[in-house]
């Protein structure tokens, strides 16, 4: 739900051997895990010595509320794995990654990561490294920061005229406290993927909700990621949205 994943130590009907989570920004959604669900999530990992692996997905881009704490900051047990990415920071070419794992076993994972990528790709790593250290790194976040912030503004401006009252049935927006796309959130009665491929007759490229959905018959929705596009482009095109949407609503 809103509050990302659910979970309780009393779940026992399948004890969880490893959990995959997204707790800054889940993908398509865009929930964000709150204090509450995260302690509990460690409480079960706990309960069922299950391992948390910690995809820090979006964890750069807060542009709204309060910070909350990764899984591996809170985590006493040393239960959860965190990793993440350097793609979305710095630009996807770059294939850096991180893996941060409890002390026990970095020498296993250490040896691992020799079997499979040796000899890696020092030079780049090295480089990363020290531009980390001169402060660029912490300079190129904060002006990518600024500028995403824009075009989130922006997006946010174009698709109000659509949005319904708050509690009600859509559309609403989710999502858009944290990275780089959000989730316009439609009626149950609207054909969202009819909506995507009509926009994408526009040159649009949005996905539906409903696409990402297993067993939830009633998920309905565009997925709008602003990450790659200009701020003239999302003047552009937004109102193209907001206007295929108020058609389909009827």
């Amino acid at each position: 739900d809103d509050e990302g994943i659910c979970a309780g130590p009393d779940d026992d009907a399948q004890p969880p051997r490893l959990i995959y989570v997204t707790p800054s920004h889940q993908y398509p959604t865009g929930a964000v895990m709150s204090l509450t669900r995260r302690h509990r999530l460690l409480a079960t990992a706990r309960a069922h010595g299950a391992w948390v692996l910690e995809d820090d997905y979006d964890s750069e881009y807060r542009f709204s509320g309060p910070p909350l704490s990764s899984l591996q900051g809170l985590d006493p047990d040393g239960r959860v794995l965190y990793m993440g990415t350097f793609s979305k920071v710095l630009f996807p070419g770059l294939k850096l990654g991180y893996l941060v794992v409890p002390r026990p076993l970095a020498a296993a994972f250490r040896q691992a990561h020799y079997d499979l990528n040796r000899p890696g790709q020092m030079p780049t790593q090295a480089a990363l490294a020290e531009f980390i250290e001169m402060g660029h790194f912490a300079s190129a976040l904060r002006k990518a920061r600024q500028g995403y912030a824009e075009r989130r503004r922006c997006l946010l401006q174009a698709l109000q005229p659509v949005l319904g009252e708050p509690g009600g049935p859509g559309p609403f927006i989710s999502g858009a406290e944290q990275g780089l796309h959000l989730c316009l959130r439609l009626p149950a009665s609207v054909d969202d993927r009819a909506l995507a491929r009509q926009l994408a007759q526009l040159g649009l490229t949005v996905r539906p909700l409903s696409a990402y959905a297993l067993a939830r018959q009633d998920l309905r929705g565009l997925v709008i990621g602003y990450g790659y596009a200009p701020l003239a482009g999302i003047e552009r095109w937004g109102p193209a949205i907001t206007g295929a949407v108020r058609q389909a609503l009827g």
